[in-house]
């Protein structure tokens, strides 16, 4: 008969509580964070920000673990958010959308 481990409650929790944390640092920032399933054309996409009509938006994929959110999290708030992101106007969105 298999023995079958417990997951720590604890620790799920404790990650949780730390996505949270980040999550709330980005909403302090003014980005907003999408949780997508980031793929197209079978390609399966990294993530990352971008401007919409002056508002940043950080894409990650949602089919992410815990773990690996708070790593792309922790990855982006090391470095400054650049500049030069490009402008997508909301408009162009829509009707590429339609």
């Amino acid at each position: 008969m298999k023995s079958h481990k417990k997951k720590k409650p604890s620790s799920n929790a404790s990650l949780q509580s730390r996505l949270s944390e980040l999550e709330e640092k980005a909403s302090q920032m003014g980005i907003i964070i999408h949780y997508d399933r980031l793929e197209a054309a079978g390609l399966k996409l990294k993530g990352g920000i971008c401007r919409i009509s002056g508002e940043y938006h950080l894409f990650i994929d949602r089919r992410k673990s815990i773990t690996e959110k708070i790593s792309f999290l922790n990855d982006f708030f090391s470095h400054p958010i650049p500049e030069d992101i490009p402008l997508v106007d909301k408009a162009r969105i829509n009707l590429s959308q339609q």
